[in-house]
């Protein structure tokens, strides 16, 4: 038999992990704690390999909210309820530069956009758009109430999408000082944003567990809600054009596809703690979940990948280790893609 990519064991901390961030080339997964803390683990997917911690580091005095690595995996991003940037040389794990006050508010969100691009998000609305070759701020967006929950872009058109605790849905060209549309007013907190369908989809998840759907264009209302989930969904990750997998504060992860809308199945789940954060490899084999257990799982999603030729081979989801996953295979299609923006660097000079 072909020789099988193991499932990683889970990484369990002392604290809350609030965010995680895979590397864009190696089997490396960060994750940001409560405490401010900042841990790197080479993840084991061969036999007899454990899970290796390579960087542990405190960057920030309050909790850390968010985490990215820049283009070439080579430095860390991470902001905080201290309203820092910091940024973390992930070999000797170095601060290279810290930015203090980069926000007037706690900072809750952070997207890297582009090699040369960085967007972060604050408690109060404010979302601001750094080059990551200067240091330096390029735009500031004012235009939300409350927290923004989540980002998506779009690099080919570069606009960057943001949900928001007050309940609307942004559209901006970074390129530019105002926004290009704002949504009404959902009436339910968006908590999480996806871009799908080639571009043509947006899928924003709801305090409610709604998920809300928009088309490209066409951004005062929604124009489609799939109900179903039974508590908020907190993240959202891309699959493919066609299908999801949602993060709820039910504690599972499930696969949702789109349009036709459908409940395929559920990944895993974290007993009754809630999801914080969802997350694809760089590899498209595993997907992360953080939760409120104070762990990092790593679930087999190959699977998903799987093209409709290979989904004849064998016996579909009895053949897959994991117990848990239930998806039926026959169901999901389509090549992987790509889930995650063209790649970006922070102070890219450094």
């Amino acid at each position: 038999t072909q020789a099988q990519i193991l499932q990683p064991d889970p990484l369990t901390f002392e604290n809350l992990v609030f965010d995680l961030a895979f590397h864009p080339h190696q089997n490396i997964i960060a994750t940001g704690l409560i405490t401010g803390e900042v841990f790197c683990h080479r993840y084991a997917t061969e036999a007899n390999a454990e899970n290796q911690n390579i960087l542990s580091i405190r960057p920030h005095r309050k909790s850390c909210r968010g985490l990215e690595f820049n283009h070439d995996g080579t430095v860390l991003f991470s902001v905080s309820k201290d309203k820092s940037i910091q940024v973390i040389d992930l070999e000797t794990g170095e601060i290279l530069v810290s930015k203090s006050g980069a926000h007037e508010k706690p900072i809750n969100r952070i997207l890297r956009l582009n090699e040369n691009a960085l967007a972060t998000g604050d408690d109060d609305g404010y979302i601001k758009i750094w080059d990551t070759r200067t240091g330096g701020e390029l735009m500031e967006y004012s235009d939300h109430q409350d927290f923004i929950s989540d980002f998506a872009f779009r690099a080919e058109t570069k606009n960057l999408i943001a949900t928001s605790g007050d309940g609307t849905l942004s559209v901006y060209d970074i390129r530019r000082p105002n926004f290009i549309a704002m949504s009404d007013n959902q009436d339910d907190e968006l908590l999480s944003v996806v871009i799908i369908k080639d571009n043509r989809k947006v899928v924003a998840g709801t305090q409610s567990g709604v998920l809300n759907l928009f088309s490209w264009g066409e951004w005062e209302d929604c124009n489609d809600r799939f109900i179903g989930h039974p508590s908020s969904i907190d993240t959202i990750v891309k699959i493919n054009e066609d299908m999801i997998c949602t993060g709820s504060s039910d504690g599972i992860v499930r696969v949702i596809g789109i349009l036709p809308n459908k409940f395929l199945g559920v990944i895993g789940d974290h007993g009754d703690f809630p999801i914080e954060k969802i997350q694809i490899s760089h590899d498209n084999a595993l997907l992360a979940s953080c939760s409120h257990d104070n762990s990092v799982r790593l679930w087999d999603i190959r699977h998903l990948y799987e093209d409709d030729d290979d989904s004849n081979d064998g016996n579909g989801e009895n053949d897959n280790a994991d117990a848990n996953m239930d998806v039926e295979s026959g169901n999901i299609d389509g090549k992987g893609k790509s889930l995650e923006n063209s790649s970006n660097n922070f102070f890219c000079d450094l």
